[in-house]
């Protein structure tokens, strides 16, 4: 068991930073994703950023699996050390293999979101008695004069 002690504002620093490069990772998808109505295609718009984000996968993994465990230590942490690099370094591959293989059809689909979003706002709802938007009656309101 760990004697550090939970840092909740440590906790929330590296939320705050995972949340900042998952909006960079977005926004550079809304970059890559356009080309492939000017001329690249979307295959190959998604091709190129699957592979890219399986690299960036593959990079954590070595990262990891360099990892050491601390000078000095016993060699049950370190057995156990090792271990659990094997079990991080693992899941990292299956991730990096699902992600290259994967995100077909996102290329289209953020081209028809980023195509909706630049369209220009639509007129505001036309309003009834007491200045709420006018809505249909659901049927159940209506009334029957037959």
């Amino acid at each position: 068991m760990s004697t550090e002690q939970y840092d909740a504002d440590a906790y929330g620093q590296e939320l705050a930073r995972i949340s900042h490069h998952q909006h960079e990772a977005t926004d550079a998808r809304f970059t890559v994703f356009p080309w492939a109505a000017v001329g690249i295609g979307y295959e190959q718009a998604d091709d190129i950023v699957a592979k890219l984000e399986a690299g960036a996968v593959a990079g954590a993994h070595t990262w990891i699996s360099e990892s050491s465990a601390p000078h000095g230590s016993e060699q049950r942490f370190e057995d156990g050390w090792f271990a659990g690099v094997r079990d991080v370094a693992s899941y990292l591959l299956r991730i990096a293999d699902t992600t290259a293989t994967t995100g077909r059809g996102r290329a289209a689909s953020s081209a028809m979101l980023l195509a909706h979003l630049q369209q220009p706002p639509s007129p505001a709802p036309a309003r009834g008695p007491g200045g709420d938007p006018a809505r249909p009656r659901p049927w159940s309101w209506t009334r029957r004069t037959s």
